[in-house]
């Protein structure tokens, strides 16, 4: 995985194959990302497939993930907002639905899908502003 961040604070995670970004540390890019005190909104336009997320490589990555994530448990809470999962067909929308409740778990944001870069991006922004105090705050 690569995280582009070129749209700060809309970070999209691509492969890093296909990004020219082979043997990157994910782990340690989200750390760069979270160590600039900023939220953030993670997008995509990828869903894992069943047979990907239960590859050896994949479990691998999960464990070292699993490790990662309670190390930084507080800052990924704090800084990464959600994912964003482009899928504009109702069925890859279904299966983002499905496998949120788990992955909200693990990761501890939340895992929300749009139709479309656009709507994702409104949706991103809603996300990343911050909480009204009162009602009056405009």
């Amino acid at each position: 995985m690569y995280f582009d961040h070129q749209h700060f604070p809309l970070v999209w995670m691509r492969r890093a194959e296909d990004a020219g970004q082979p043997g990157v540390d994910p782990f340690q890019q989200l750390e760069g990302l979270m160590q600039r005190a900023q939220a953030f909104v993670l997008m995509s336009d990828l869903m894992p497939e069943p047979e990907q997320r239960n590859s050896a490589r994949s479990q691998a990555l999960l464990k070292q993930g699993s490790l990662w994530m309670k190390r930084n448990k507080a800052a990924i809470r704090r800084w990464i907002k959600a994912m964003i999962v482009i899928a504009p067909q109702p069925e890859t929308q279904a299966r983002v639905e499905a496998f949120a409740d788990s992955y909200e778990k693990f990761w501890g944001y939340p895992l929300l899908h749009s139709a479309s870069p656009l709507a994702a991006a409104a949706l991103a922004q809603q996300l990343l502003r911050p909480p009204r105090v009162n009602p009056y705050n405009w």
